[in-house]
């Protein structure tokens, strides 16, 4: 705001307010991690004020920060902050009532908190009422906020912005209820704790918003001493930090003392300019000291004894380092409970070498606030160095670790099977890189150990469930120590695999060390290699990889099929769902489930249960099969089981869950970890009439399935409370109420009456039956519901029901059905079809998105769909196949049921597949562009013989770059054997220009075997066409000119004296001795022989041509060269006489018509809709992509104003020629380049 005073910073005013805030309410990453504060604008307001403990979220893990406050959070708020700077609950809070609507009684944190911001004076209520549920207005919130300020640090926010003459910029104050809350929200603005232009005082806050508020009142006002007072704090025995209000730009000019103690030195921190860190001599523990900036006094602290840490260890004992290259030390000190891991200082030492090309190291450092110190450096020879850490303090507290320096990474590791995380059982394999240290190269036949950190140096309780390739690595003792070993081969690599089971581990390779003998001839041999790791062994590790059940992290839901209540019997009981789900929420597919009841696995002795699983097969519930069972849940992660029991007023209830310790996922005990689910319970009675459900029979079957020629009746049973049908009911179903729909394709009859698709018919069937059968045997369905009222045999009582829908399916008797079971007649193997006897054929393999799977005789699998037909086959020519096909769930199945001799025989090859002809495949044209369709034609008289259908086939289109998509050709008509399909331009404009090849796969030729035909034709996608030279048609020249040309006057006489004649032509300069010629010679004769002088005097000087010539009676001085360049100048004529020439100034040439450089290309097919020609002279460019109805000269137009103004494109008129000429005549080498693309 342009008139606002510096942002008020005052709150503490008094010493006794020096506890209000023991420490700022830094913005940092919260610990409350709610999971809807990411990215809102209140996010650091939220955070600071959740990590210290004044405001809660909900116990989702949200905080809703868009939610509305209402006045009883405020108060809590209010109260928690009032708490966490030292203030009490009154004692009377639970005794006392403080508000009229608030009774003691009432909710307990709500209690306390409103009696603490009640007696402190910040809220205050309305007329004696909390109003707790009302929603908080922005002009409310002010207000309180404004007291809160002066009631707890004795500020008056109001008479401080009025002293100041402070001029409020919000526009809508007027909108306040009243005079307080407008100056509430004024003094809001002075403080910097709100800077809108509109306020809003009318509207409700936010949970976010009022944080925001909350968080700027903290620290625009209450965090934030008067500007250049400063804080002090002792950070350790020698370091004290001083924070200011301003950032500090020069730290040299000021003079800060310390009562008692040196001041060693003044810095700035590097993360925060406001604070100086003054490095000073030992403290005195508890002593208290003054500091002061100059004479100022500026505040105290008490002196801090030094830390002497506990422990200091090496957080890495083994560390690689690449010569020149820096390596950092990091040492991290353990000190006593409550003392600070900060400014401890600690030193690094490594010593030199004897012969000084090490130098010996010793350095002191500081620990960091995480109680870490680090030191950094390098070295420029293969060595090795041991290096000790110890406290300065006490130097019995130390470390010791080793640096290996190498011109290269000696040892490394690097993950062949990615992922931090791998299933139980499973392999991780790692790559090991092992170079020599002085030479960098690999080295070959080096051994090494591979163990884990986990397993070395525990004792064998905490021994992680690991192999290495194969080997239980492991080090508790001397006696116990097993480590896998590698050899690296001639590239310096070996690999080693890692397995385990619910571990956690960290991989190291360290080196082998040989164990070496003296033979009696003084031979050293090796006899083996130790295993035991040290710290002080080359080694490197890999990250740590953790291995466990992916099952581990599945959900399991298991749901009832029907109400609590289930009849007892095995016929009966009760039928539960189960759904498995991934991690990701994604079904799991065949995975193994363990159920049993939790009234026998809970350990509880009194709540065990008669219950039993009940043995499901066919649909029918068989037999009790025990107390625990597996089930395996089918493609769509589901599976389901039966319970039930004989005994009566019994219970279950079902758990389920997923072994995940061991492989065959079957332990019968539910372990500590194991996804798990309890499902809802089941009471087991006696059986009683409950419902009624609709049945579908074909004669005495139940079923849904029927034939195109075959009737479905539909008849209501009456149930008992497992929806199964009560065996004596003593009730009788009449007339009753039938709703149909016909959900087929085609008509059915309903008793009778006709019923088109997509119609609904009602029927009162008054002996409780109804009859659906299809029209002329074509394939349907229906949905069916009924209502009714069953009365009872031998009374007056009444029964009204209404089943659940049941639904029929008809298929064509020459459609197959599912299931269905017959006799196999043939099978294509082209199509991969059978065909059933009098049935249309059907798929064997190939359909997308389908499982096939097949058995043979006992249902024994076949492996693959060639060996199925094989098997069908290979029976013997009088053998009939008799197979079962199913679908459920996108698996289909054939089962191969019967072979008996006789009946239709073996199944043969479809006749469809007789008489081979080979197929061919041509282009209607050969060479085209993108602008048209082009038709492609197969003919293969075998491809579809005895059909009633014109087929179609594929075939596959590739061009020069590989690039292949399929086109479909259709059959000009049944049986005819040749097949037409289009390859649009569209498709067309997506291949590369060149050669394109249709191939068209004849799966049985001439000769009874497959064979490929293929055509080709060639493509240019572009249509329009140019030809051009490069090089310009018309070179630049600067035109013809004039010559410099001097003419004498006419000579009156003869006579012509001696004397020197200097001229200068075209800037050479020569001398000409004219000689003497007497009187009564001709004037044209005289000046003849002295031109002849002249003009040998200019060859001496290299002219060729003649520069003096007689015109009648006269000289005439001609350069040889035209144009500007040319120059004639008669600079002397010394004594020579009679000649008609006189000295003068230089005679230039003119210049001629400069010639402009020009192009020209030829259109010879003019550019298509939509492609783009684009011309190019040198680096000036012009493109136009072509539009309907242009022409040549509207492309030429367009290319010339698109060129700008160094060049002039144009249509020479009555051709196709195009030129590009320079606007401006000059020398060039440019050259031109025209092109049409698409």
């Amino acid at each position: 705001m342009a008139n606002q005073p510096k942002k008020y910073k005052k709150f503490v005013a008094t010493a006794a307010t020096a506890t209000l805030v023991a420490s700022a309410i830094v913005p940092v990453a919260s610990a409350a991690g709610f999971s809807d504060v990411a990215g809102n604008d209140h996010e650091v307001a939220i955070n600071a004020l959740a990590d210290a403990g004044i405001i809660n979220g909900y116990a989702d893990g949200s905080f809703k920060p868009n939610q509305t406050i209402n006045r009883g959070q405020v108060v809590k708020l209010l109260g928690r902050y009032l708490e966490a700077q030292g203030q009490e609950i009154p004692a009377d809070w639970n005794s006392k009532q403080r508000f009229n609507d608030l009774p003691v009684t009432a909710e307990e944190e709500l209690v306390k908190y409103a009696a603490l911001a009640k007696d402190a004076g910040v809220f205050n209520g309305s007329n004696g009422n909390l109003n707790a549920s009302q929603t908080m207005q922005r002009q409310q919130m002010a207000v309180v906020l404004v007291r809160a300020i002066k009631e707890i640090a004795g500020v008056d926010l109001v008479a401080e912005y009025k002293k100041a003459n402070f001029v409020t910029e919000i526009g809508d104050l007027d909108k306040a209820y009243s005079a307080e809350q407008r100056t509430a929200i004024v003094a809001l603005e002075y403080a910097g704790i709100t800077n809108v232009a509109h306020f809003n005082p009318g509207n409700s806050v936010t949970r976010g918003q009022f944080a925001s508020f909350l968080y700027r009142t903290i620290e625009n006002v209450v965090n934030n001493p008067e500007a250049g007072v400063a804080a002090v704090k002792a950070i350790n025995n020698t370091t004290v930090e001083v924070t200011f209000d301003e950032e500090v730009d020069n730290v040299q000019a000021l003079n800060f003392l310390i009562s008692d103690l040196e001041v060693k030195n003044a810095a700035v921190k590097l993360t925060n300019k406001k604070v100086v860190v003054l490095t000073t001599a030992a403290q005195t523990a508890d002593k208290e000291y003054t500091v002061s900036l100059g004479e100022e006094k500026i505040g105290t602290f008490k002196g801090i004894a030094a830390v002497v840490p506990t422990k200091v260890d090496l957080v890495e004992k083994s560390v690689q380092g690449k010569l020149g290259q820096q390596v950092t030390l990091k040492a991290q000190v353990t000190v006593a409970e409550g003392q600070t891991k900060a400014g401890i200082p600690v030193t690094f030492f490594i010593p030199g070498s004897a012969n000084g090309v090490k130098t010996p190291v010793t350095v002191e450092a500081v620990t960091n606030e995480e109680g870490i110190a680090t030191y950094s450096y390098t070295r420029y020879a293969a060595t090795n160095d041991t290096v000790t850490v110890y406290a300065n303090g006490d130097r019995s507290k130390f470390s010791t670790g080793y640096v290996f320096w190498a011109v290269d990474q000696t040892l490394e590791i690097t993950e062949v099977t990615t992922g931090a995380t791998i299933n139980n059982g499973a392999n991780k394999t790692y790559k090991v890189t092992y170079k020599h240290p002085e030479t960098g190269k690999p080295v070959s036949g080096k051994v090494l150990n591979v163990s884990v950190k986990e397993n070395i140096d525990v004792t064998v309780d905490k021994l992680q469930n690991v192999t290495v390739n194969g080997i239980a690595v492991v080090q508790t003792s001397d006696n116990n120590t097993r480590a896998a070993q590698i050899t690296t081969d001639s590239k310096g690599e070996a690999t080693f695999t890692v397995s385990g089971s619910n571990a956690e581990v960290t991989p190291v390779v360290f080196e082998a060390t040989p164990v070496q003998v003296t033979n009696t001839n003084g031979a050293v041999t090796t006899t083996s290699y130790t295993q035991k790791y040290t710290a002080d062994i080359l080694q490197a590790s890999a990250a740590k990889v953790t291995f466990g059940a992916v099952q581990a992290a599945y959900t399991l839901e298991v749901t009832r099929d029907g109400g609590e209540v289930a009849a007892t019997g095995v016929e009966n009981g009760r039928k539960y769902n189960l759904v498995v789900k991934d991690k990701d929420g994604k079904l799991a597919a065949n995975e193994t489930v363990n159920v049993a009841f939790n009234e026998d696995i809970d350990g509880v002795i009194s709540t065990v249960t008669s219950a039993e699983f009940v043995k499901v097969e066919n649909d029918k519930q068989v037999r009790y099969e025990g107390k625990k069972i597996t089930v395996k849940t089918n493609s769509k992660g589901e599976a389901s089981f039966v319970i039930s029991s004989e005994a009566v007023n019994t219970y279950a209830t079902p758990i389920a869950w997923i072994d995940i310790n061991n492989q065959s996922a079957k332990d019968a005990n539910l372990d500590k970890g194991e996804p798990s689910a309890v499902a809802p319970i089941s009471y087991f009675q006696a059986e009683y009439l409950d419902g009624s459900k609709l049945v579908s029979y074909k004669d005495t079957t139940e079923t849904d399935k029927f034939t195109g020629s075959e009737t479905a009746t539909f008849k209501v049973q009456l149930t008992n409370q497992s929806g199964k049908v009560v065996k004596n009911s003593g009730y009788t179903t009449p007339n009753v109420s039938y709703t149909v729909y016909n959900t087929g394709a085609n008509n059915v009859k309903v008793d009778g009456v006709e019923i088109a698709p997509n119609r609904v018919h009602t029927v009162v069937a008054k002996d409780g039956v109804i009859n659906v059968t299809t029209v002329d045997n074509k394939s349907s369905s229906v949905k069916v519901l009924a209502t009714g009222v069953a009365k009872q045999t031998n009374g007056n009582k009444e029964f009204a029901f209404t089943s659940k829908e049941a639904t029929a399916t008809f298929t064509a008797t020459n459609e197959v059905s599912n299931p269905y079971t017959g006799a196999v007649k043939h099978y294509n193997t082209d199509k991969k079809t059978i065909t059933f006897d009098n049935k249309d054929a059907i798929k064997y393999a190939g359909v997308k998105g389908k499982t096939y799977k097949y058995f043979g005789l006992g249902s024994t699998p076949i492996a693959n769909a060639d060996a199925f037909i094989a098997t069908l086959s290979g029976q013997g020519a009088g053998n009939q196949v008799t197979v079962t096909y199913k679908e459920e769930d996108d698996v289909v199945s054939f089962y191969i049921i019967s072979v008996v001799n006789g009946g239709i025989g073996n199944p043969t090859t479809d006749p469809a597949l007789a008489n081979g002809v080979t197929g061919t495949i041509a282009f209607t044209n050969t060479s085209f562009n993108a602008s048209a369709n082009q038709t492609i034609t197969v003919k293969d008289a075998d491809l579809n013989v005895n059909a009633t259908v014109a087929d179609t086939t594929t075939v596959t289109i590739t061009d020069s770059a590989k690039t292949t998509f399929n086109i479909t050709l259709t059959e000009t008509g049944v049986n005819t054997g040749e097949f037409t399909g289009t390859l649009t331009s569209a498709q067309l404009a997506l291949l590369k220009d060149g050669v394109i090849t249709a191939t068209y796969n004849d799966a049985k030729n001439a000769n009874n075997v497959a064979a490929t035909a293929t055509a080709t034709a060639t493509l240019n996608t572009t249509v329009g066409a140019v030809n051009f030279a490069a090089k310009a048609t018309t070179e630049y020249s600067e035109g013809v000119g004039t010559a410099a040309k001097v003419e004498g006057s006419t000579v009156l006489t003869s006579k012509v004296d001696t004397g020197d004649l200097v001229l200068v032509v075209d800037g050479v300069q020569f001398t000409t001795v004219v000689t003497a010629i007497d009187p009564g010679t001709s004037a044209t004769a005289s000046l003849t022989a002295v031109v002849a002088e002249i003009n040998a005097a200019a060859k001496k000087v290299g002219f060729t041509a003649d520069v003096a010539t007689v015109d009648a009676d006269k000289i005439v001085l001609t350069s040889p060269t035209k144009g500007t360049s040319s120059s004639v100048e008669v600079k002397d004529l010394g004594t020579t006489t009679g000649l008609g020439l006189t000295k003068a100034p230089e005679v230039k040439g003119t210049a001629g018509a400069a010639v402009a450089t020009q192009w020209k290309f030829t259109v010879t097919t003019t550019p298509a809709v939509g492609e783009t020609i684009t011309v190019k002279v040198g680096t000036k460019e012009a493109s136009h992509k072509v539009v309907a109805g242009n022409d040549l000269a509207a492309i030429a137009t367009a290319l010339n104003t698109a060129i700008g103004a160094d060049y002039n494109i144009a249509l020479v008129t009555g051709s196709n020629v195009i030129t590009v000429t320079q606007a401006t005549p000059a020398k060039t080498t440019d050259e031109l380049s025209v092109t049409v693309t698409k």
